[in-house]
């Protein structure tokens, strides 16, 4: 069996096929499986030298491991993911869920809001129907956006204070 095996991609279905699963198709079907290049993954340190504004990063970002940003991220997206909920009970039409480091936030009239881990970047995204996309970084403790240097839970709490036509904060979220 195993010199048929290590003939051709095409000769080992043919033969796992064949006598064991139908033989019928084996006759009127052969699927072609390419041979695909192996890619290893590294890891690599992350290093920062100049923003998108044109100064220097070195030393504002935070230099935490994978353990501590999972740590930070998941506590920091269940804090808003619970308060969220909470909301819910006073505003119906407010929709939050945590799922696998992914927290969808329904919130009309504005519509929906992904916000979600990104390990290898050791950063939080979100997709904002107001705002667009933006990137966080954690800063002295806060997830900052580099661009403009907001921060997430403000902006969060704008939007949700306007579509909502009140004065929202977070209470268990630090700014």
């Amino acid at each position: 069996m195993f010199t048929r095996l290590s003939k051709s991609p095409q000769h080992t279905l043919r033969y796992l096929i064949k006598p064991r699963i139908a033989p019928s198709i084996s006759r009127c079907a052969v699927l072609r499986i390419p041979h695909a290049p192996m890619i290893h993954a590294t890891t690599g340190l992350r290093v920062y030298s100049i923003s998108t504004q044109g100064e220097q990063l070195d030393g504002k970002i935070d230099q935490i491991s994978d353990g501590e940003y999972n740590k930070l991220s998941n506590e920091y997206l269940e804090n808003i993911s619970e308060e969220l909920e909470e909301l819910n009970e006073d505003y119906e039409q407010v929709d939050a869920e945590l799922s696998h480091g992914v927290l969808t936030l329904t919130l009309p009239p504005n519509g929906t809001y992904v916000i979600n881990k990104q390990p290898p970047n050791k950063q939080i995204w979100l997709s904002s129907p107001i705002s667009g996309p933006k990137r966080y970084d954690l800063i002295q403790g806060q997830w900052r956006t580099l661009r403009d240097g907001s921060l997430l839970t403000e902006l969060l709490e704008q939007e949700i204070s306007e579509a909502l036509k009140i004065s929202f904060k977070f209470e268990s979220v630090s700014s």
